[in-house]
């Protein structure tokens, strides 16, 4: 019988060590950026604390397990154009798109954000080489932009 993956809100109180545990992982083996758990856990207290932020967490359990993590940031562009970023899915490699973890964070995230926020488009980073992901973004409707992030190290 398979287990039932449940999402939830994240609940600093029960799970911050499972996903301590789980960002080591996902930092050194699948995220496109780099951080330190200090920092990441930094960015969850003020998340915590933020009305706006608090809800704009999710996780992935199994048996009590944190399987994956979600989130996104909303952020006004300079031309006064409200735009949310949905983060890259926290998960093990193991655990990633055999069970749709991913699919399923973030199509709790995309709901959240329409029925709450009332935005009805969201954005993603995936770079050309992450197949997978670009997979599940085909699955999902997720189309590639025309607009192109560069970045440059000063």
């Amino acid at each position: 019988m398979k287990n039932l993956i449940i999402i939830d809100r994240y609940d600093p109180r029960n799970d911050k060590e499972g996903l301590k545990e789980l960002f080591k992982d996902f930092i050194t083996v699948k995220s496109y950026f780099f951080s330190h758990w200090e920092k990441f856990e930094e960015e969850l207290n003020r998340r915590t604390l933020d009305l706006q932020y608090r809800n704009s967490m999710v996780i992935a359990k199994e048996d009590g397990k944190i399987l994956g993590f979600g989130t996104y940031t909303l952020f006004r562009d300079y031309l006064g154009n409200d735009r949310v970023l949905i983060h890259q899915v926290i998960t093990k490699k193991e655990d990633s798109f055999k069970k749709g973890i991913e699919e399923k964070i973030i199509r709790e995230l995309q709901l959240y954000i329409k029925r709450s926020l009332k935005i009805d488009k969201v954005y993603f980073i995936c770079p050309d080489s992450d197949g997978a992901l670009r997979s599940l973004f085909l699955k999902l409707g997720v189309k590639k932009s025309r607009y192109i992030w560069y970045e440059n190290e000063m």
